[in-house]
């Protein structure tokens, strides 16, 4: 993602896009456009893979950003099981039905592949350090400054709670 500076430039969103692009016209002819219920069901999901990738892109955190990655593929899921009904309502024949669940699933590939790259162990959210808390940090350093322990009420808390991981993005 390094040289990637908006979420257009993305290939997975591409592919999203162009997806939801194909869907659209089957939807729009013969018995299917009747469906009104399931033409917007698929139409919204198909529509929000691309949305969830474009919005994750831009919340600042690789974190939230497989968050969104994660409800893309939700939506993708949504949406290959609403051509799964239009296939056996017969609005689509099976060679459309299969190209598309298979265009889907490609797409499918590039957001868990793409999700791998930014939480392998070196890189993107799984590289988090813990940071302990302000408090904890002034206690460790009064305990080196005055070479006494902290007041026993003070060391129940710090020691009974981990330290927080703070979302940081590695340089």
């Amino acid at each position: 993602m390094a040289g990637v500076r908006v979420f257009t430039e993305l290939r997975m969103w591409t592919a999203a896009r162009e997806w939801a692009r194909r869907i659209y016209p089957l939807t729009q002819r013969g018995a299917f456009k009747g469906d009104f219920r399931l033409v917007g069901q698929i139409n919204d999901s198909a529509a929000s893979v691309m949305a969830n990738i474009a919005e994750g892109f831009g919340r600042g955190t690789q974190g939230e950003f497989v968050t969104f990655l994660g409800y893309s593929i939700g939506s993708l899921n949504e949406t290959q099981s609403h051509l799964t009904v239009a296939f056996d309502r017969q609005y689509v024949d099976k060679s459309e039905y299969s190209q598309l669940f298979r265009e889907g699933t490609e797409v499918r590939k590039q957001i868990v592949a793409f999700i791998r790259s930014l939480v392998r162990p070196g890189t993107g959210v799984k590289n988090l350090r813990p940071v302990k808390s302000w408090s904890d940090q002034v206690w460790e350093l009064y305990e080196r400054t005055t070479g006494q322990e902290r007041p026993v009420e003070f060391r129940s808390n710090s020691e009974s709670s981990p330290p927080r991981i703070v979302d940081q993005i590695p340089d």
